[in-house]
């Protein structure tokens, strides 16, 4: 312990009134530096090259063992199935998928699914799927591999994908004949887009809790599946593939994955990437379409909604990704030339896969594209996020200094012992009423529970179901009527002095390590809500003027978790529908956003998307501690409470 008169003492005491009093300054450089230190990341000196980690890949690219007899049987199959479909225009042709995997020698099952909707009144919708397992001839069945298609009604809204039927049954018919797969093979076509997807898979590892979807059970099962390729086929007459890696919560297959796909299809003549719109290669070595292409990636994989089936194959350490093939445009007939490619890029990727050893570990599992033969790995992008967030938690270091040290006057005249005194004064004089700010806490952390268990509630759904309300307007209700009561919190809870500072260091303290965390997680999502929240979060003052305090208070509303989704919506509407006049685009983002928090919360409790629960059990509360923290009890409040 240092001496009253060690002039070491008040030289700190110098330096953190300079901290207290440049805080704001201090962090929002730090803000600044995070995004610029992301603007740079396409810069060449910030990324680095794709490349193969995994040698045991490398078989797939050998010379293709495909003959004509299958690309003729693609065709075959193609106008077969497209007779079946003019028969089944609202489902799937199960007798024609049924008899065709028999006809091609493999362990062919259906699996029936149901979905026990939580809101409408109990609705029940139900659906089946069908796969065939082509059993290894080489070994028993420990390991798989999986290629789905979904498949999709004449009817559906969605772009159709049945051309990827025949691909599938014909690379089946070619993969029965050869004797060199150690790994069992699973045809999987799919109903209901992803739900059939996501109900085939809690099946298969016997993971049906019996939830909302009640996935059945599964009459036959293969090995332990090490990757999955998901096809989407617009027509036989390719122009180029695109491929989609967004998974689950944000997750990515694999780097070496990605490659191989890549690698495969440039050997085939079709062009591929990450989103690929042309059949022109991708390659651009501007700025700018560097960064549109890595902002493009992060505002994709932010939300956590899979880009396709794949998606949901990352949840149980599977590898994944799908390749879209988009059909080609203003075709005067239909051609067949990129037919026999594609089977060669399946045969390829299958062969690959069959000589892994062990699961996918040495490449990057986290990752951003900037084009598609260069990548930006975790050690190169976290230090961006890095900044931002770390800004909040510099500010509560810097908060927790100015219990102790003011940064309003700085009287470098007064004597060392004068200085050194008073700032040990002024500690013994601090009393954090810890029970009070626990309090606070403990009730805004509260509110956030109810908002996640209120949409999950038998009650409220029965309400809104008697009340002939739609799902979108009474779950929008239900939020809106949570946000009236956190508004009107800080007539019930608002602290005074000391603790309403001690209450701001602990909201920094969470917010801060809740960004970093997160972005370890998804990069993407962290990243976003670092640049919506942490400015306006750094100029709010919770001890402030009169002015200060509005702007604090304005801050506050602007970073409210509802108005920051209808802002996001709403720049979106105006990107998407620039002809709309201004009230049909404010009209048409309000749908967007009951729309935004319905599905939010349907993939919360079906797939398990944790975007909402998180935002719910964190940022809410958050935010509820932070608009108390502005309405701060003042010295009059105190003695109208010792009068009563």
């Amino acid at each position: 312990m240092g001496l009253l008169t060690n002039p070491s003492i008040s030289q700190k005491a110098k330096y953190c009134r300079k901290l207290v009093r440049y805080n704001t300054a201090i962090c929002l450089t730090l803000y600044l530096l995070g995004v610029g230190f992301f603007c740079a990341l396409p810069d060449a000196n910030f990324n680095s090259s794709t490349y193969f980690s995994e040698n045991a890949l490398l078989p797939g690219l050998v010379n293709s063992e495909l003959e004509m007899e299958t690309v003729n049987l693609v065709k075959s199959l193609s106008g077969e199935l497209q007779r079946e479909r003019e028969n089944y225009p609202k489902g799937m042709p199960y007798p024609w998928l049924l008899a065709k995997m028999r006809r091609f020698g493999l362990e062919t099952h259906t699996h029936n699914f149901t979905l026990n909707y939580p809101f409408g009144g109990g609705k029940r919708f139900k659906g089946e799927n069908v796969y065939g397992i082509l059993r290894a001839p080489r070994i028993a069945s420990t390991e798989a591999i999986v290629i789905s298609v979904p498949y999709r009604p004449p009817e559906t809204v969605h772009t159709d994908v049945s051309a990827g039927v025949p691909l599938m049954l014909a690379f089946a018919d070619f993969a029965r004949r050869k004797k060199y797969w150690a790994k069992d093979i699973i045809f999987l076509v799919t109903e209901q887009e992803q739900l059939g997807m996501q109900a085939w898979l809690e099946a298969y590892h016997g993971a049906d809790e019996g939830r909302i979807l009640d996935s059945g059970l599964l009459r036959a099962r293969a090995g332990s599946i090490q990757a999955a390729l998901n096809l989407e086929v617009q027509s036989l007459d390719i122009s180029h593939i695109n491929l989609k890696i967004e998974g689950l919560n944000g997750q990515l297959p694999n780097l070496d994955l990605h490659n191989l796909v890549q690698k495969l299809s440039s050997k085939n003549g079709i062009i591929a990437g990450y989103k690929q719109s042309s059949s022109s290669p991708k390659r651009s070595f501007r700025y700018q379409d560097k960064l549109l292409n890595l902002l493009s990636m992060v505002f994709s994989q932010a939300s956590g909604v899979p880009t396709g089936n794949h998606g949901l194959f990352h949840k149980y350490g599977i590898e994944a990704l799908t390749l879209e093939a988009v059909k080609r445009e203003r075709a005067q007939q239909q051609q067949f030339q990129e037919v026999g490619s594609m089977l060669r890029i399946i045969e390829g990727i299958s062969r690959s896969l069959n000589n892994l050893l062990e699961r996918f570990h040495q490449s990057f599992f986290f990752y951003l594209l900037v084009s598609n033969d260069r990548f930006v790995s975790i050690g190169d992008y976290m230090p961006s996020l890095a900044l931002m967030a770390g800004a909040l938690l510099i500010k509560a270091f810097i908060h927790y200094l100015s219990l102790y040290y003011s940064g309003d006057n700085d009287e470098t005249e007064k004597s060392v012992e004068t200085d050194t005194v008073e700032t040990k004064q002024k500690a013994g004089n601090i009393d954090i009423g810890y029970f009070s700010v626990g309090i606070v806490l403990l009730v805004a952390h509260t509110i956030g529970a109810l908002v996640v268990l209120l949409p999950q509630s038998k009650a409220v759904s029965h309400y809104l179901h008697e009340a002939e309300l739609s799902t979108q307007f009474g779950l929008f209700s239900l939020f809106v009527a949570v946000l009236v009561v956190a508004l009107t919190l800080p007539a019930f809870c608002s602290l005074s002095g000391i603790n309403v500072e001690a209450l701001h260091v602990a909201v920094l303290l969470e917010l801060g390590t809740v960004l970093l965390a997160v972005g370890m997680l998804n990069f993407s999502l962290g990243f976003s809500l670092s640049v919506l929240l942490v400015p306006f979060i750094i100029l709010i003052r919770p001890a402030a003027s009169r002015g200060a305090m509005f702007l604090s208070r304005l801050c506050c509303l602007l970073i409210n978790p509802l108005v920051v989704l209808y802002g996001v919506l709403l720049a979106l509407t105006w990107y998407l529908f620039p002809e709309l006049a201004f009230k049909p685009m404010l009209s048409k983002a309000l749908t967007a956003t009951m729309d935004a928090l319905t599905f939010s919360v349907v993939d919360s409790m079906i797939y398990g998307n944790w975007l909402f629960d998180m935002v719910s059990l964190i940022f809410v509360p958050c935010w509820v501690l932070l608009w108390v923290l502005l309405f701060p009890k003042t010295a009059t409040d105190d003695r109208k409470t010792v009068g009563r």
